[in-house]
């Protein structure tokens, strides 16, 4: 339903911002639920702009084909690969206009979204930084069930009951946040992305979400609805489970390894101190083996009750059950590599 008088947004105009590696394959659909948005919301003053960062599938091509087929104005800027980040300020670089959504391939955005973030703008003008609420395709897929139950138990309080809500930074550990499907002020990003460049160790690796996003929370409100919504589709074999989770482990260091407030920065502390110690302590009291491995499985089966108690459709909770070894060995070998590459940045500087 478009809105009834021309918004701001739609009077200023929207760049979409499509950044993307090796994404051919789910571009053209992308790009065709970006196009159906702005038709539903009424916004003709706009534009599509996908980052190429690097890919080396055919990615310029399907590009290419689409530029002559859609009925917006799409364009094209390649650029060596730099990481999420790097894309993400190129295509705030690149913008043509002031107000700027970002939708990841892999991502569809509703229909309703944009329509209904122009509503909520007309009420509120100073609503300027929207997340989108992402729901998962998890049909038939373990690895999607896998993170919807890591979602659901990390931003429970929103999850188990989610609304149009605002928070800022003293809310911002509780709240779902993202830049998936992200609509922010381009002034707003802009300054952002200038701190992130000096606050951050390793631009290619860096945490684009967390400490970008909670560096806007100390001055703008955050703002997420079911009714802003996205779809996003999951990596869908254990190959791209494991590399995956790998990364996140890397940039959940860049995003919490910092004493500014956060509430992970002292288990993450503990962990690193634990994952040395625990192993230094049984390899000079190898007859305990035994039994730490009878108390890991005992923690396991707990972590299966744990989870289902949270209120984790049970689906989600078997799949985070399974697959949390995996996880764990993975997401714990990402911190301790980017804790390494960390340390060594500071001491070179």
């Amino acid at each position: 339903m478009k809105a009834s008088k021309k918004s701001e947004i739609q009077s200023e105009g929207l760049s979409v911002v499509v950044p993307t590696y090796n994404g051919s394959s789910w571009l053209e659909e992308t790009i065709s639920k970006i196009s159906q948005a702005l038709k539903f919301a009424g916004i003709t003053k706009c534009e599509i702009v996908v980052i190429n960062d690097g890919s080396t599938d055919d990615t310029v091509k399907v590009v290419k084909k689409i530029i002559k087929t859609s009925t917006f104005a799409v364009r094209l800027v390649t650029q060596a690969n730099g990481g999420r980040f790097v894309a993400r300020r190129t295509g705030t670089n690149e913008a043509t206009y002031p107000n700027l959504l970002f939708v990841d391939t892999r991502v569809y955005i509703g229909e309703e979204s944009l329509s209904y973030l122009l509503k909520k703008h007309q009420q509120d003008s100073t609503r300027n930084v929207w997340c989108s609420h992402v729901r998962v395709d998890s049909k038939g897929n373990i690895y999607a069930k896998f993170w919807d139950a890591i979602a659901f138990i990390a931003w429970r309080k929103y999850f188990k009951n989610p609304r149009d809500i605002s928070y800022g930074i003293e809310e911002f550990d509780d709240y779902p946040k993202g830049t998936t499907c992200f609509f922010i002020k381009k002034s707003i990003l802009a300054e952002a992305n200038e701190w992130f460049e000096k606050n951050t160790y390793d631009l290619k690796t860096s945490n684009d979400d967390t400490l970008l996003i909670r560096h806007i929370a100390e001055s703008s409100s955050i703002n997420i609805s079911p009714d802003f919504w996205c779809m996003y589709h999951a990596r869908s074999s254990m190959k791209q489970y494991v590399k995956h989770v790998h990364h996140r482990g890397q940039v959940f260091v860049d995003g919490f390894l910092r004493n500014d407030g956060n509430r992970f920065f002292y288990p993450l502390i503990a962990f690193l101190v634990l994952s040395v110690l625990v192993p230094v302590y049984i390899a000079f009291n190898v007859s305990l083996l035994p039994m730490v491995l009878v108390l890991g499985v005992v923690c396991w089966a707990i972590e299966l009750v744990a989870i289902l108690l949270t209120g984790v459709p049970l689906k989600d909770g078997l799949s985070l059950f399974v697959l949390s070894p995996i996880f764990g060995l993975y997401y714990g070998t990402g911190i301790w590599r980017a804790s390494f590459r960390t340390l060594k940045q500071k001491v070179l500087s």
